[in-house]
């Protein structure tokens, strides 16, 4: 497996996005098929109830350790990508060893916190007697495999912001069919449940950690990986860590207002929970298509800022808008067509989780098109350094909003009902179009590029 860099700083815009991009969305494809097929095998073999432990407050949990220490990797990719366009080789070398100092570090600390904190989180969010059991013991499992898999996004995210999308992809097509077969093995054969799939999902995690450092240790370029370079540059961790603290609590504050709506969520029979959690599986194919839209536009930002090309990046905000909402498009007409076949692969014969889930799916898609300006204009801020605006906005726009409306118009329910529950979330679209609404404005008129670097 062989790695090549790419520059992104000239050419058709919508072309370079559209390339880089497509890797990165088939790759995400892939990762969510074997997160999908972890569902789909308890959903089958064990029940409902392992259902709604493997994808509900579990994942909620997760993506909270995973979100803060994932954003502030992505601080990494941002200064490694501004260096990749500044053709800046030296301080390039010596980010990418940095970052995988920080990756080990950021591990280790998700590692004990996760598996120590597991049964406090689920009880934290309520987490109903029918599915606890399951539920702790799936993320004591999952945890135990972050290491690799911080080190896996690491590597990915220095290839893909040195251009190259496509080799994270082959490295998760492999890890998927991995994946996939130690499921069938563990749940279907061996019987061992839930506890099956997230063993599952840590030995694909170390097998994808394994296949990304090869490319990256048999480089010679200066963003290769040589052991003997392992140590950390001071002047540049204090610059990833100023960069990824805003970016991880942007993605934590996300978490951290789902987290607050699970705890309504779980006030709700077992068959909402369930519905909700194969929902959750459906709708992670529309985050996965627009973050990796996201992915390509920080990169590209990243890039054409480092080589002072500041025209370009506006000009590509603008066609990654665009490209995104047709994209978005194409997604809810097919969620809409084959939705319920979808909720059928999860919990055949529940009539009764699927009617929900149809309900849910009807109301939340067609708010899709109100989140798209905040991927794409909280990827261009980001890529030029601007990593705090996205946290600010995405504390008054998303939790803030998230609150007041739970707190403010969904307390007291009698009847846990299709119509109480879709108030609940109607705390999406409400979120979603003032964070917007606060992004464009941002873009529109703040210095989020300095005014003697090409105005704003």
């Amino acid at each position: 497996m062989k790695t090549k860099a790419y520059s992104i700083t000239e050419g058709s815009i919508w072309k370079s996005i559209i390339s880089f991009a497509g890797p990165i969305i088939l790759g995400m494809f892939f990762q969510q098929l074997y997160n999908t097929c972890d569902a789909i095998m308890v959903g089958q073999y064990v029940g409902k109830e392992a259902l709604a432990a493997v994808g509900g407050g579990t994942g909620f949990f997760i993506n909270l350790l995973l979100g803060f220490c994932g954003g502030l990797a992505s601080g990494a990719n941002i200064i490694i990508a501004q260096f990749f366009g500044a053709k800046n080789h030296d301080e390039l070398s010596r980010a990418v060893h940095t970052s995988f100092i920080l990756a080990i570090a950021l591990g280790i600390i998700v590692t004990i916190a996760g598996i120590s904190l597991a049964e406090t989180a689920m009880n934290v969010i309520k987490t109903p007697a029918d599915i606890y059991d399951y539920s702790v013991e799936y993320l004591r499992i999952f945890f135990a495999g972050v290491i690799p898999m911080f080190l896996y996004n690491m590597g990915g995210g220095i290839i893909r912001a040195i251009g190259d999308s496509r080799t994270p992809f082959f490295v998760l097509v492999i890890a998927c069919f991995v994946n996939i077969g130690l499921d069938y093995l563990f749940v279907a054969i061996f019987g061992w449940g839930v506890a099956g799939v997230a063993w599952a999902t840590v030995i694909s995690q170390v097998v994808s950690m394994i296949l990304i450092f090869i490319p990256l240790i048999k480089s010679n370029e200066s963003y290769a990986f040589r052991f003997s370079k392992l140590r950390t540059s001071p002047h540049l961790l204090k610059k990833m860590i100023k960069l990824g603290v805003p970016s991880g609590l942007y993605s934590t504050m996300y978490t951290i207002s789902n987290l607050i709506m699970m705890t309504f969520v779980n006030a709700f029979p077992t068959a909402t929970i369930a519905a909700w959690t194969a929902w959750g599986k459906l709708d992670a194919l529309f985050w996965m298509t627009v973050s990796s839209l996201g992915m390509a536009i920080s990169t590209f930002t990243g890039q054409n800022y480092g080589a002072k090309k500041y025209d370009r990046i506006k000009k590509g905000a603008w066609q990654g808008l665009l490209l995104t909402l047709l994209v978005t498009g194409i997604i809810i007409i097919i969620f809409r067509l084959f939705g319920k076949t979808f909720y059928g692969l999860f919990v055949p014969g529940e009539k009764e989780v699927i009617d929900i889930g149809m309900k849910i799916l009807l109301f939340i898609t067609p708010a899709f098109f109100l989140y798209v300006p905040n991927e794409i204009f909280a990827n261009v801020v980001g890529g030029v350094g601007k990593t705090y605006v996205s946290m600010i906005i995405t504390f008054l726009g998303i939790c803030c909003t998230r609150l007041v409306w739970l707190f403010g118009f969904c307390q007291g329910f009698t009847a846990f009902d299709a119509n109480d529950f879709i108030r609940v979330i109607t705390c999406y679209p409400i979120s979603w179009l003032i964070s917007a609404t606060m992004f464009f404005s941002y873009y529109k008129w703040g210095k989020w590029i300095a005014r003697n670097n090409g105005g704003n």
